[in-house]
């Protein structure tokens, strides 16, 4: 991704993702947590903070872009203060901080939070380097060898998130036919009755599960979406966003490196409403960062460590 300015921050990741699907290059969220066998979730190396939303995706580019082998970031602030210096000529990568601040009155651009809040979300952008890019550094975050790969653990990893899940929530899985899809209506995930490959399975239940949080009893999703868009195609493309960057999110925590098969039928859809507004990546990115916090906490809510700043 470009270096951008503060101001256009928004722009230029719509920008990078739009120029990645148009040249049929790998997209952010494609298995990125495959380059690197260390912790796959950016996070900040002094708090040891996870970032989340569309921080994760704007910190893999980078990562990918440069080869770094660690996704451990830093401020240049927090540098200085461990007692290291930013190598001259270094470029920092642009992230944002986000901060609901409640208004009395409603207005057209104004959310609405949990508690039934009129909120403005206010974005602050800051500048994160990894710590490659930085010297003086004492006990470095160790990269171990890449381990290789248990496609079978994957399995039994997601497989043991779906159990918790499903039992703290009622979601029920059901396995028989050719497709894969979450009902909404009878709060039901249908899988085919085989894979490719163990690793098709796991990212495919994954992207289920993530779209089951949108669930009325849950997140609610399905219905402000139907409200938020134009027409039924947006509103869909919308949900499955945040299906597959959720999906990617559980994946890169559980170390799970297979692809829902279907995400390539989306990518027109994606395309189209990317070009046309430049904050839908950002919302897709927030609400599947919600949606994978709370799968990974079975379907409880409780608080968990996940930062957008450092």
């Amino acid at each position: 991704m470009k270096n951008a300015t503060r101001t256009d921050i928004q722009q230029a990741v719509t920008d990078t993702i739009i120029e990645r699907i148009e040249q049929g290059g790998v997209l952010p969220w494609q298995c990125p947590w495959t380059k690197t066998g260390e912790q796959p979730i950016p996070y900040n190396w002094l708090t040891k903070q996870f970032y989340s939303g569309i921080n994760i995706l704007i910190l893999w580019v980078r990562a990918m872009e440069n080869g770094y082998s660690t996704n451990a970031w830093l401020t240049f602030k927090q540098a200085q203060q461990l007692g290291g210096r930013v190598r001259k000529g270094e470029k920092a990568v642009q992230c944002i901080f986000v901060k609901p601040v409640e208004v009395e009155n409603e207005n057209p651009g104004c959310d609405t939070d949990e508690d039934g809040k009129k909120i403005i979300l206010c974005r602050k952008a800051f500048s994160l380097f990894n710590v490659e890019q930085v010297e003086g550094l004492d006990n470095l975050p160790c990269v171990p060898e890449q381990p290789e790969y248990d496609e079978a653990e994957a399995v039994a990893a997601i497989n043991r998130v779906a159990e918790v899940y499903c039992a703290n929530t009622g979601v029920e899985i059901r396995h028989g036919g050719d497709r894969a899809y979450y009902s909404p209506a009878l709060d039901i995930i249908k899988l085919p009755t085989t894979f490719h490959d163990g690793a098709g399975y796991a990212a495919t239940l994954a992207h289920e599960l993530i779209h089951s949080t949108g669930h009325k009893k849950r997140f609610d999703r399905f219905d402000q979406q139907a409200g938020a868009f134009k027409g039924f195609k947006e509103a869909y493309a919308f949900e499955e966003l945040i299906a597959e960057l959720g999906a990617a999110f559980a994946c890169a925590e559980l170390g799970i490196q297979g692809q829902h098969e279907q995400h390539a039928s989306y990518l027109d859809s994606w395309l189209r409403v990317l070009k046309s507004d430049k904050t839908f990546i950002f919302k897709a990115a927030a609400a599947a960062s919600k949606a994978h916090s709370y799968l990974m906490r079975g379907g409880v809510e409780s608080e968990r460590i996940v930062a957008n700043v450092a």
